[in-house]
């Protein structure tokens, strides 16, 4: 009888200290895991304790889709902000997803006929390099042969050259073949002064014909005219030649000057009035060009 009470009183603790034992283990779950039952939650428990803050602190990145990983770094916030202030300086809009094409500047071309010489060519040659502009000189090719060491200078200097006929004739009044003189003995000599050809032709006096053009076009040259003339070459003053063309000039202009020549061969008005007519261009904000750079914008020269 006395085993039988102790067998059931053993019992009895097993089953008590059984059944406390889970209460235990219950509780100690629920207060790690927020759930009574022994097993891992299917909510993370990162995502509840790991603030938005200590992440973007740490620069771990966080896992999925959140709102830390769509949020920009530091570092990627840095080189956008380069992005748009490029975009924006080079006339594009800020917006990223965005552009507008730019607005192109007004251009002008300053160019100069009938030189080289030992006077005139020089002086201007120190005006234009003075304010860093570049201007397009039509040479003769008379006047090449005895001063080559200016055109080499204007070469060198970065201006562009053009061809203007080998002694300044009238060529409507020539025949072919003289035409076709006038424009190879002047390229002769300015291929052997500096070492390259000239892409561009302006006819004496702007005087054309169809063999004019027809001997410009086989030789493979643009024929340029002008749109601006103060005359300078007759002797107007400087101060009327600087009004001149702050009457006319427009965008896409070419503007006619002398280098050599002129009345009673004095240029000393063109040399007074250049400053003046660059302050006044870049006053206006006139981009200062030569023939070929306004051709390529502009497609307005034959």
């Amino acid at each position: 009888m006395k085993v039988q009470v102790m067998t059931q009183r053993k019992q009895h603790w097993v089953i008590g200290i059984t059944f406390c034992g889970m209460v235990s283990i219950a509780l100690i779950n629920f207060t790690v895991t927020g759930s009574v039952l022994p097993f891992p939650s299917k909510s993370p428990v990162i995502s509840k304790q790991q603030p938005h803050e200590e992440t973007a602190s740490t620069g771990a990145a966080p896992a999925g889709p959140s709102a830390a990983s769509i949020e920009m770094k530091p570092q990627e916030a840095r080189h956008s902000l380069n992005t748009a202030d490029a975009q924006i300086s080079t006339g594009v809009s800020g917006k990223l997803s965005q552009t507008q094409p730019l607005k192109a500047a007004k251009q002008v071309a300053i160019t100069f006929d009938d030189g080289p010489d030992g006077k005139y060519t020089p002086q201007i040659l120190d005006i234009l390099k003075e304010n860093d502009v570049k201007a397009t000189f039509f040479v003769v090719g008379d006047q090449v042969s005895k001063f080559p060491d200016v055109l080499k200078q204007i070469h060198e200097e970065g201006h562009v050259i053009g061809n203007h006929s080998w002694d300044h004739a009238d060529l409507t009044k020539l025949s072919s073949v003289r035409i076709e003189q006038e424009l190879n003995q002047t390229e002769d000599w300015i291929m052997q002064t500096i070492g390259m050809g000239s892409s561009l032709f302006r006819a004496p006096y702007g005087a054309v014909s169809p063999p004019v053009k027809k001997a410009v076009e086989q030789s493979g040259r643009s024929l340029v005219g002008w749109d601006v003339d103060p005359k300078d070459w007759a002797g107007t003053p400087s101060k009327d030649i600087i009004q001149n063309i702050k009457t006319h000039v427009k965008d896409g202009n070419i503007i006619l000057l002398h280098s050599f020549g002129g009345k009673k061969g004095k240029l000393d008005n063109t040399v007074e009035a250049l400053p003046g007519i660059i302050a006044y261009l870049k006053k206006e904000k006139f981009d200062i060009v030569t023939v070929p750079e306004m051709k390529t914008r502009m497609k307005n020269v034959p």
